[in-house]
């Protein structure tokens, strides 16, 4: 054999194996390619599909925010002194006094209301009972006329 032919052969088999190695691994490679594009577009369309819902929750956050601010608003005109009395007026019928209709009572100092004692309140009636029910109308008229001195 000649070094020429020998030369030859040598180039003619690295040919063959490159061509053998693009036909083996050439799909292999379309496929993984192919892969990373389609991975990419994927992850692509889920990060669009979470910035979507983001701005829909934000939206969502500002409407109930503007929403919990016009209920605010509408519950201080519901307890506006104006509106209350309207109301009153035109559901119960009810009227503002005038200075004629108003009664001012005088009440004389007020002297600390007496506790009835025991002996006291035995006297009239008998049993613990008797006793606490003294004290309740005492309570009841120191505070009937703590609400009349105002």
């Amino acid at each position: 054999m000649n070094a020429y032919v020998s030369e030859y052969q040598k180039i003619e088999s690295r040919t063959r194996r490159r061509d053998n190695f693009l036909l083996r691994y050439l799909p292999i490679l379309l496929l993984l390619a192919a892969g990373i594009v389609v991975g990419k577009i994927y992850l692509q369309s889920v990060a669009i599909r979470w910035s979507h819902e983001l701005i829909e929750r934000n939206e969502a956050a500002r409407d109930l925010e503007l929403q919990n601010q016009e209920l605010a608003r509408t519950i201080a005109g519901l307890r506006a002194r104006a509106r209350v009395a309207r109301e009153a007026a035109d559901r119960l019928g009810m009227i503002v006094p005038r200075e004629q209709d108003v009664v001012w009572l005088t009440v004389p100092a007020a002297a600390p209301a007496p506790v009835p004692s025991l002996a006291d309140v035995g006297e009239q009636r008998e049993g613990p009972m008797a006793v606490v029910q003294g004290w309740l109308d005492a309570l009841w008229q120191e505070e009937a006329l703590a609400l009349t001195s105002q």
